[in-house]
């Protein structure tokens, strides 16, 4: 009799153990996230790979930019190649006639109306096999905004390249 009270006993109290710890008090928060990770100016987004290997005959790129507040934003369109380097005004390689990257020097923005997109588009250069002798290729492309912004990319070359845009976490 004494065993079976004390099997009750345990039942009861492993019972009161596990409905208290389902709806126990909460526990501290967690850590707060890096400075500035709650968003905010300025917007950065980077879009990669800007160009195909091995590639030529200058088939055609596009960066969309959207501004999705309620405010004008001042964007920056800015080419780079492999060492970060800003392509704006530099001659695309391959490029014929002869054209030029576009996009925003040193801090020079454009403003871009809210709801309105804007669409940078260029020529890809004609690259080697051998990325190091290749020079004024573009590798990335850099669009920094005050405003929150969305971007994408299309870059072609026998179909589409998977070319992804992403916010850069801060």
């Amino acid at each position: 009799m004494r065993r079976r009270y004390s099997i009750i006993f345990m039942i009861a109290v492993t019972s009161v153990i596990v409905l208290t710890a389902c709806a126990g008090p909460q526990g501290p928060p967690g850590p707060a996230g890096p400075p500035g990770s709650g968003g905010g100016p300025p917007y950065v987004w980077v879009c990669t790979p800007a160009h195909r290997p091995s590639a030529g005959g200058s088939p055609r790129d596009d960066v969309y930019v959207f501004n999705g507040s309620a405010s004008i934003a001042h964007i920056a369109v800015n080419i780079l190649d492999a060492n970060g380097n800003n392509l704006a005004g530099h001659t695309i390689p391959g490029s014929s006639p002869a054209t030029t990257y576009p996009g925003e020097n040193g801090a020079a923005t454009v403003t871009l109306d809210p709801a309105h997109t804007r669409d940078v588009k260029w020529v890809m250069p004609n690259t080697t096999a051998n990325p190091a002798t290749d020079t004024d290729v573009a590798f990335a492309v850099k669009i920094t905004s005050d405003q929150p912004i969305v971007v994408g990319a299309n870059f072609e070359f026998n179909g589409d390249i998977p070319s992804q845009c992403n916010l850069l976490p801060k």
